[in-house]
C-alpha cells in the first residue's frame, strides 16, 4: 500500500481538529441552551407569581378577581399560546383552563414551592411552572404553561449560531493545514525534480543548506550515497580500462605468434611458438580467473546466504597441495603453524583469500627462501598471517599494492596486479581489515588479514 505523506500530515493535524469540534459542540450547545431554557422558565415562573396577588380569601372562600385586561395581556405571545390555572385546596378548581396539568411526572421532584415539567395538554406539547402557596391557611396551586414552539426554534437557532462558525472554523483549519503542509512539502517537490532532471554523467550533490532542517541529514545522506556512486563508477571505469589493456596485451601476443607459427617453416620454431601461446593462454586464464574472484568478493557478488563457519587450519590443508607443488617447483621452503581459528564466511572467497596471499609470496620470493602460513585466534578474532623471505614491500608503497592492476616497479615475476586487491576486497566484505608489516626478523614482508571470530 502506497503511503502518502501529504495525507497523512493532513490526518494527523485534523483529527485532534475533529475531536475538539465534536467535544466542544455538545458543551457549548448545554452551556448556551440551559441559561437561555431557565430564562424563559424564569419568565414562565414570573407570569405564575403575577396571578398570586389577584387571589383572596373572604370568609373562608377563595375568590379570584383577574381582570380580563390582565388576562389577556398574560395570555398574549407572538409565538406561543399561554394558558395558566388557580387550584384550591384537595384540587379544587378556582379558575384559568380546566385540565391543565399541575403536578410534575413521578421521575421529576418538587423543588420547594416551584415545580418546572414538560406535559401534554389538548394534544400540544407545553412547558408547565406550578407554584405552591399557602394563603389565609389554605395551600394553593398557580399554574401557568406555554406551547414550546419558541423553545423548538430557540434550539435550532442555538445549533445553527454554533455550528455554522464551526464549519467555518473547520474549512479554515483544513485550509490552513493543506495549505501549510503544502507549503512545508515544496523543498521535498524541489529535491524530486532536480533528482529527476539529474544525469547519470553529472550527479551533481544536492544543496544541503537549502533543504528545511529536518530533512537536512536525509540530503546530507543523500549526497554521501551519490559520492560513494560516483567514486565507485570511477573505480569500475578505472577497472575496465585497465581489464581491457591486461587482456589486449597477451591477445595481440597470442595473435602474433600464431600468424608466425603459420609461416614458419622450422618444426622447433613452430613448437617453441605453440608453448609460448599455451603459456599465455594460461597466463591470460589466470586473469580472467582473478577478475571474476575480484567481482565476486565485491558487495553484491555472492549471496550473504552463501557465509558458513569455516575451520581456517583445515581450509589451509585443503588448499596447502597446490602451494606445496608450487613451492617445490620454486625451490622454496614453505612452512605452516595452524593454531585453532573460525571464521563466518563464504568458503570459496576464503579460500581464494589465502591463495592470493600464499601464491604472491611464493611468486616474489626468491629461492632459496621461506615462507611461513600462519593463522590463530586472538581475543575472539581470527589472525591470518603469510611470511616470507622475499625483497619485502616498501613502506610508500603499502597502501598502493591493494590498488587493482597495480604492480611494484621492477617486479620480476609476471602477474596481474589484482592478488593483494582481491584480499583486500574479501576481507572488507567479511568486515575484516588486511594490513603490510614487517616480519619480526626484519627482511622480507608479513601480511597479516584479521577477521571476525566464529563458533565451530
Amino acid at each position: 500500500m502506497t503511503r502518502s505523506l501529504r495525507k497523512s500530515l493532513i490526518l494527523w493535524l485534523l483529527l485532534p481538529t475533529a475531536l475538539a469540534l465534536i467535544t466542544f459542540l455538545p458543551l457549548a450547545y448545554h452551556l448556551v441552551h440551559r441559561p437561555a431554557m431557565e430564562a424563559l422558565d424564569q419568565a414562565l415562573a414570573d407570569a405564575s407569581l403575577a396571578l398570586v396577588p389577584h387571589l383572596e380569601v373572604v370568609d373562608g372562600e377563595p375568590r379570584f378577581v383577574f381582570p380580563a385586561a390582565a388576562e389577556q395581556v398574560l395570555r398574549t405571545d407572538r409565538v406561543d399560546d399561554i394558558y395558566y390555572l388557580v387550584l384550591g385546596p384537595a384540587g379544587r378548581f378556582i379558575a384559568g383552563d380546566i385540565g391543565l396539568p399541575h403536578e410534575p411526572p413521578e421521575e421529576q421532584e418538587l423543588h420547594g414551592e416551584r415545580a418546572s415539567f414538560d406535559a401534554h395538554f389538548r394534544n400540544r406539547r407545553v412547558r408547565v411552572i406550578a407554584i405552591h402557596r399557602e394563603i389565609a391557611g389554605s395551600p394553593f396551586i398557580f399554574v401557568t404553561a406555554e406551547t414550546t414552539r419558541k423553545r423548538d426554534q430557540l434550539a435550532v437557532d442555538l445549533a445553527v449560531a454554533l455550528i455554522l462558525p464551526l464549519i467555518f472554523f473547520a474549512a479554515a483549519t483544513g485550509l490552513t493545514i493543506w495549505y501549510g503542509i503544502r507549503h512545508a512539502l515544496l523543498p521535498v517537490e524541489d529535491i524530486r525534480r532536480a533528482l529527476h532532471g539529474m544525469e547519470h554523467r553529472a550527479m551533481l550533490p544536492l544543496d544541503t543548506l537549502a533543504a528545511p532542517a529536518e530533512i537536512r541529514p536525509l540530503v546530507s545522506e543523500f549526497n554521501a550515497v551519490l559520492d560513494r556512486l560516483e567514486q565507485a563508477a570511477e573505480a569500475q571505469q578505472r577497472f575496465v580500462a585497465n581489464a581491457a589493456h591486461q587482456l589486449r596485451t597477451p591477445l595481440a601476443g597470442i595473435r602474433t605468434q600464431l600468424e608466425l607459427l603459420l609461416r614458419s617453416p622450422d618444426a622447433t620454431d613452430r613448437e617453441a611458438r605453440t608453448r609460448h601461446c599455451v603459456g599465455a593462454l594460461e597466463r591470460l586464464g589466470h586473469l580472467i580467473n582473478q577478475m571474476l574472484v575480484l567481482l565476486s568478493a565485491e558487495p553484491g557478488g555472492r549471496h550473504a546466504g552463501l557465509a558458513e563457519s569455516v575451520d581456517v587450519p583445515e581450509l589451509i590443508r585443503e588448499r596447502s597441495p597446490e602451494w606445496i607443488r608450487l613451492a617445490e617447483t620454486r625451490g622454496l621452503d614453505l612452512g605452516f603453524e595452524l593454531d585453532p581459528a573460525q571464521v563466518i564466511g563464504d568458503r570459496l572467497l576464503l579460500g581464494e583469500l589465502m591463495a592470493n596471499l600464499v601464491v604472491n609470496a611464493l611468486s616474489y620470493t626468491p629461492a632459496p627462501g621461506e615462507v611461513t602460513v600462519r593463522c590463530r585466534s586472538v581475543e575472539g578474532r581470527s589472525l591470518i598471517e603469510v611470511e616470507d623471505t622475499g625483497p619485502g614491500i616498501p613502506p610508500e608503497a603499502r597502501q598502493q599494492v591493494f590498488e587493482r592492476f597495480f604492480r611494484l616497479p621492477g617486479a620480476s615475476q609476471p602477474g596481474s596486479g589484482l592478488g593483494l586487491a582481491i584480499v583486500r576486497e574479501i576481507a572488507h566484505g567479511l568486515q575484516g581489515e588486511v594490513e603490510i608489516l614487517d616480519p619480526p626478523g626484519g627482511h622480507g614482508s608479513l601480511l597479516r588479514v584479521t577477521l571476525p571470530g566464529g563458533t565451530g
